[in-house]
């Protein structure tokens, strides 16, 4: 969790097609048709270091939902995790129906009973302008326990995640980087922007452009500078965000959830 107050860090079965990042918290040989394939989401919600499935930073409602799936691809679990200090979480679990594809648009129905009472919704990437930057799964929605929750998601996503008091993006374009933030305390009043027609985001709190990347065994570190200030965002395996003054730390705390997208080949 962040300490002391210093500048902000930060305003079933499926077919083998499916935005799927593999078994969850894996990592795979990208497929020219699913290039999330090699990213990797986990959760340390319920304490441990868990794999996940998918984020869906809520865009259009103060809420997160952290999707975990079985390994047989049967069962999915929610986490929801509403943008309030000390909320606490909540789960569901639903059973995982059959994909049902649409034009350019996935749906994976949520069962209980054997009865639809949700879905999770997907783009699918081939569909995109630029198909081969959808590094993260391209789930854009999702329907569950009567919440309509639009997810934060675009081309060129690195790092996706939060920590106790803000969501945290590191995209890629080119050779370049961006970090943005989006503090818990705004979200009841953020408003949602369309991206390109296919994802949606929220203004950020605060935005840093020109940052540098270094891999490490597990993952990469990118470090971004702004007004005397460092921000350092770590993410593969473990993931943290720290904030330097003159290079001293000022301010650290660990990601409760991340997706980490490895360089785009």
């Amino acid at each position: 969790m962040a300490v002391a107050a210093v500048p902000d860090a930060g305003p079933s079965r499926v077919p083998a097609a499916t935005p799927d990042a593999g078994p969850s918290g894996a990592t795979a040989s990208p497929q020219p048709e699913n290039p999330a394939a090699a990213s990797r989401t986990f959760s340390r919600l319920k304490g441990s270091l868990r794999p996940a499935w998918f984020l869906c930073d809520g865009t259009n409602r103060p809420r997160i939902a952290v999707v975990e799936r079985d390994e047989g691809g049967s069962t999915v679990t929610l986490t929801w995790v509403e943008k309030r200090k000390g909320a606490p979480s909540t789960q569901q679990t639903h059973a995982l129906g059959q994909v049902s594809p649409g034009a350019g648009q996935l749906y994976f129905p949520l069962l209980e009973n054997g009865k639809e009472v949700g879905n999770l919704h997907a783009v699918n990437p081939g569909m995109l302008p630029e198909p081969e930057r959808a590094l993260i799964p391209p789930f854009v929605s999702l329907q569950a326990g009567g919440v309509d929750l639009s997810c934060r998601w675009m081309l060129g996503v690195r790092v996706m995640g939060f920590d106790g008091t803000r969501g945290v993006l590191v995209t890629q374009e080119g050779n370049g980087f961006t970090y943005q933030s989006f503090d818990f305390s705004a979200a009841a009043q953020a408003k949602q922007t369309r991206v390109e027609g296919y994802g949606q985001t929220t203004p950020a709190s605060q935005t840093v452009k020109g940052g540098t990347e270094e891999r490490t065994s597990d993952g990469s570190t990118f470090t971004f500078r702004n007004e005397g200030y460092t921000y350092v965002l770590r993410a593969g395996g473990e993931a943290s965000l720290e904030v330097l003054k003159d290079g001293r730390s000022v301010q650290r705390s660990d990601l409760l959830a991340w997706t980490y997208a490895p360089p785009p080949r």
